[in-house]
């Protein structure tokens, strides 16, 4: 495994406190791997099923909750079908356990003992539930206001839980010079070059759970786009193993006041006139990433959209009403559908794939409020 800067090119040997290029730049891990039916390991129905396509080997990957993978289910949206990711349904309730998983077994191989990371709530909690199971320190920065379902369960698990008032990049800060002072490792999952490789399973799952094919259209919420950037990653690698004929076009879905991934799509300058949203998971200003994962959606023919408040919270209810409990997170993902359907960048007979990339128990007192509006 070897590490490598998408922005200058330089290459680096693994290190666990090595998350950043000298250039500034986030690093990923060097692409080398394909991925096909034959690497599949038989008999191993979690995340370890595809762990040939990880940079830690299965026998490596020894803090774990048996994780499952998660379901995919039928829904409509604008009375067209499609296909619910639940990844609500991971250990501590998100995606980024996917990530964290990966990270944390990385980390243990390495005999670190304590980590530091922010986070807007799930990947705090992710990381906190992961470093509990391996008996590591956690130090989890979060905005003030986040949801207590959320930092909760972050001190439920041990971690200490610390919020910061300001911008979403305060808390990072925070994050980056508690490590240095308390001499634990920032595992930012915004900077992590492991965390993408963990969450790109969700691409293998999807493929084996559609029948060993892509779908037409992936969408998701995006903040710092870690979701986008594994699923690329893990399709791509499907691609190269001659398992499916083309990527599926990427969708990145952002709230109308918070969207810098769809004003540097679209060459307009980032513009942010206010940070209120519901949508608290996706309330960052500028990626870490920005640049790849925008030439990733440019790549598989995508686009980058935004919403409004409205349509979020729409797609909350139509959601519910299906008995999908979700965050206002990942009702960002489904508000979208329902704009693309509309303006026809998504076809009814097309394979469309939404996730759930929060559970909606981490935040019922935004929903409760949200229901109680919507009664009037």
């Amino acid at each position: 495994m070897k590490y490598i800067c998408m922005a200058c090119n330089k290459e680096y040997a693994p290190k666990p406190e090595l998350i950043k290029c000298e250039c500034g730049s986030a690093l990923w891990v060097k692409p080398q791997t394909s991925f096909s039916k034959k690497d599949l390991i038989e008999n191993e129905f979690t995340p370890r099923r595809y762990s040939s396509a990880f940079p830690i080997k299965k026998d490596d990957i020894n803090i774990t909750f048996n994780e499952a993978i998660t379901p995919l289910c039928q829904a409509e949206i604008s009375g067209t079908p499609v296909l619910v990711k639940l990844d609500s349904l991971q250990p501590t309730g998100s995606f980024k356990d996917r990530g964290a998983s990966l990270v944390i077994n990385y980390l243990n191989n390495h005999g670190i003992t304590s980590i530091a990371e922010d986070s807007s709530g799930n990947g705090g909690s992710a990381y906190a539930g992961y470093a509990a199971k391996g008996n590591m320190q956690c130090n989890i920065f979060v905005p003030a206001g986040t949801s207590k379902g959320k930092t909760t369960q972050t001190r439920l698990y041990g971690a200490n839980c610390i919020e910061i008032e300001g911008t979403r990049e305060d808390v990072a800060l925070a994050a980056i010079e508690s490590s240095v002072t308390h001499g634990s490792h920032y595992v930012g999952h915004n900077w992590h070059p492991l965390f993408i490789e963990g969450v790109k399973s969700i691409a293998y799952e999807i493929w084996e759970q559609c029948g060993y094919k892509a779908p037409d259209n992936f969408v998701v919420p995006v903040g710092n786009g870690s979701l986008l950037a594994g699923a690329y990653v893990g399709f791509s690698e499907l691609l190269k193993g001659g398992e499916i004929s083309k990527l599926p076009r990427l969708f990145g879905i952002q709230t109308e006041n918070i969207q810098p991934f769809v004003q540097t799509f679209n060459n307009k300058e980032i513009n942010i006139t206010s940070e209120n949203t519901i949508a608290e998971g996706i309330k960052i200003k500028r990626s870490s990433r920005m640049n790849e994962i925008v030439q990733f959606v440019k790549e598989t023919d995508g686009n980058f959209i935004s919403v409004s408040e409205q349509q979020i919270q729409s797609a909350l209810k139509e959601m519910g009403a299906q008995g999908y409990f979700i965050e206002p997170t990942s009702a960002t993902a489904f508000a979208g559908i329902a704009q693309l359907i509309k303006t026809q960048e998504i076809k009814p007979d097309e394979l469309t794939v939404g996730v759930v990339t929060g559970n909606g128990l981490k935040a019922t007192n935004s929903i409760e409020h949200l229901i109680n509006d919507m009664r009037g």
